[in-house]
């Protein structure tokens, strides 16, 4: 029996309570470019059992959540696939997502147009590049069907590089070397998010366009595995880079005094970042679906898996940022409350994701 799913499941866990004159401003800004770097709009199963999972698992096709995705108002989201190590299933399901992007009405980015003017654009993107194990022929195989991002390497690492729940990070590896290239080549995001420290340097030594940590936070904030240290930050940065900040259930987290994960948490990670490198390589990375994300950990036997530093998932949702079109939403209203101004709050929300997606897409000839 196939698992059932449910659509509607976009509404706001917690609203930020704004006055008249924050209102309007917040209305004008959800008016304006809305992106984000690391996301999942797709529905989950339906009750969410093990076992469902499983079914769903074994079809490996995600359910595109189209009304949800239009009604969002996001101009770009980067869609992405959960780690997964089968070429077969990657491929299956690039191809099925992009066939549900392009029958709700958006288009899937590619190097010859990337970003078109008044076009809502989905970025299929990979936590990881393992599918690909040794022969970077398969990074030319996915820009064909549209994938236009992928992590360098996941927690556990790969032929490419270190990930950051290894013991001993050895960095970027020549081959990885070679796949970053290649990736600015095609016009493809390199994306550090689940590598090792070491391994997002390195990257950001080799690339010759922005490098991305599509969803993450800062170390500083939450002293996590997960979460990057300053210095990564930095080094992305340089390059022209952005940080997507983060909001999954337990990932940007503070230290003690702030017990649970909500949207107040997300925001300490997004100002530290922003005061570290500026508001112009500060985006969104949310990383959240349409359905019980919780639920999820638990049926798919995530909930064990704890990197370092991690705290248990002690909460329902993260209040405030529970899914794709939230998000956004109340990242702005909680800005305005802690005195941004409108155009560095329109950065963040979109207008630095377009133009780094923008410079990234682009396709650079092949030296001679």
């Amino acid at each position: 029996m196939s698992p059932r799913y449910r659509s509607g499941a976009d509404g706001d866990t917690r609203r930020i309570v704004l006055n008249e004159e924050q209102e309007a401003r917040w209305r004008g800004l959800l008016g304006g470019r809305l992106a984000t770097l690391h996301d999942h709009p797709v529905r989950l199963p339906e009750p969410l059992t093990a076992d469902a999972w499983g079914e769903h698992s074994v079809i490996g096709e995600d359910v595109l959540a189209d009304t949800e995705l239009v009604a969002s108002g996001l101009e770009l989201v980067y869609a992405s696939c959960l780690s997964e190590p089968r070429w077969e299933v990657v491929l299956r399901w690039a191809r099925s997502l992009a066939r549900q992007v392009q029958q709700a009405g958006f288009r899937i980015a590619d190097a010859e147009d990337p970003l078109p003017e008044g076009r809502r654009t989905v970025v299929l993107a990979l936590e990881d590049l393992v599918p690909i194990g040794t022969d970077l022929r398969g990074l030319d195989e996915l820009a064909a069907h549209g994938v236009r991002s992928a992590g360098i390497a996941y927690n556990t690492g790969s032929a490419l590089g270190s990930g950051l729940a290894e013991v001993q990070d050895d960095g970027l590896t020549s081959l990885g070397a070679q796949a970053v290239r290649r990736m600015n080549e095609l016009g493809m995001a390199v994306d550090v998010s689940h590598a090792s420290d070491r391994c997002g340097i390195e990257a950001a030594e080799v690339t010759e366009r922005p490098l991305l940590i599509t969803h993450a936070g800062a170390r500083a904030v939450w002293p996590s595995d997960r979460m990057k240290p300053d210095e990564v930050i930095r080094a992305v940065a340089d390059t022209g880079g952005l940080i997507g900040i983060e909001a999954a259930p337990g990932s940007t987290r503070r230290g003690p005094g702030h017990p649970g994960h909500d949207i107040d948490d997300v925001i300490a990670h997004l100002e530290h970042c922003a005061e570290l490198v500026g508001v112009a390589h500060v985006a969104l990375g949310p990383d959240t679906f349409y359905g019980d994300h919780v639920g999820l950990y638990a049926a798919a036997g995530w909930a064990m898996r704890q990197l370092p530093g991690a705290r248990p998932i002690d909460i329902r949702f993260v209040a405030g940022a529970d899914n794709p079109t939230e998000t956004p939403r109340q990242v702005a209203a909680a800005l305005i409350r802690r005195g941004w101004r409108d155009g560095d709050i329109a950065a963040v929300l979109g207008e630095n994701a377009i133009r780094v997606t923008k410079e990234i897409l682009q396709p650079c000839p092949v030296p001679n």
